[in-house]
């Protein structure tokens, strides 16, 4: 499985500070944690 995630936070140039200052790094944590998730219900007997 492989994700492709494309966001943009809205509002402009608030939205692109939100985006450096919070988004980068919170979106790539969301989907590791969303894929171990996945995984250890994929593997569940």
């Amino acid at each position: 499985m492989r994700d492709v995630i494309d966001f943009a936070a809205p509002l402009g140039p608030l939205g692109a500070l939100a985006e450096h200052a919070v988004l980068n790094r919170y979106m790539p944590r969301l989907i590791r944690i969303r894929n171990q998730h996945v995984k250890t219900a994929a593997e569940a007997p």
